[in-house]
């Protein structure tokens, strides 16, 4: 393990793997470290290196995310995954445009790499409360994508939130398709704006997870089939993280993402 500090209170994290990991962007790992608690905790699948490598960016919030931040290099974690439904690629006619907020960037990484590596470009939109939440913004760059910024008090890019970005990026793009992932106002300001305009929709679900194998029921979402069938719950750690936005019931998900 080895780790790279993005902010005061944010990391980078490279593990190396037992086994070559076939993660696909938009999948997560259920990781267990000594001292962090008795549950494992969900972290997306930031990037995969070709050393066979993968990295998760952790944020300090409480007792498991310190303990794994405070892990000596070249120490070990409990890891379990790949796990989860992933992003869809976007179709050759569509322009992907991404709006991620704080540690809801973390899955565009991989996604954002394998965009490059087919020739693809697309259009990344960042949000955070300050410049040092605008996180691996330098990736983004480097795999060509177009990114532009906002932050909450003005350090970089729009003085604002990211979703005031939205709009203009939806207009450049010509024939847009969604990706967003980050806190509960942003995903709900992205959908309302993506219904509004037609254009299709896929969002990482941030739930608090158990188990991350459908078994805890503690990750549920509401939702609306797009069959017209009746609403159901469904496991944001198998059905999602990743789901078309449409068959969120936002106006009664009982949850905080």
């Amino acid at each position: 393990m080895a780790r790279d500090q993005l902010s005061p209170d944010a990391q980078l994290l490279r593990f190396e793997s037992e086994a070559p990991l076939r993660a696909l962007p938009g999948q997560f790992a259920m990781v267990r470290v000594g001292g962090g608690g008795l549950l494992r905790r969900p972290y997306s699948y930031c990037d995969l290196l070709d050393d066979g490598a993968f990295t998760l960016l952790v944020k300090e919030v409480g007792v498991g995310t310190r303990a794994l931040m405070s892990l000596p290099v070249g120490g070990e974690v409990s890891s379990l995954g790949p796990l989860g439904t992933t992003f869809d690629p976007p179709p050759p006619d569509l322009t992907p445009v991404i709006v991620a907020g704080g540690v809801g960037i973390a899955p565009f990484v991989l996604f954002c790499r394998r965009l490059a590596e087919s020739g693809r470009r697309g259009i990344v939109l960042l949000g955070g409360r300050r410049r040092p939440d605008l996180y691996l913004w330098d990736a983004f760059e480097r795999f060509g994508m177009d990114v532009r910024v906002a932050s909450e008090d003005g350090s970089a890019g729009h003085h604002g939130f990211v979703t005031a970005l939205l709009d203009a990026a939806l207009v450049e793009a010509g024939r847009p398709v969604l990706y967003s992932c980050g806190p509960t106002g942003m995903l709900l300001k992205v959908a309302e704006l993506a219904t509004s305009a037609g254009v299709p929709h896929q969002v990482s679900i941030e739930r608090r997870m158990g188990c991350g194998m459908g078994c805890c029921l503690g990750c549920v979402v509401w939702a609306r089939p797009l069959s017209g069938g009746p609403e159901e719950y469904l496991r944001s750690c198998t059905e999602g993280p990743v789901f078309d936005a449409e068959t969120i019931a936002w106006d009664r998900d009982p949850h905080p993402l």
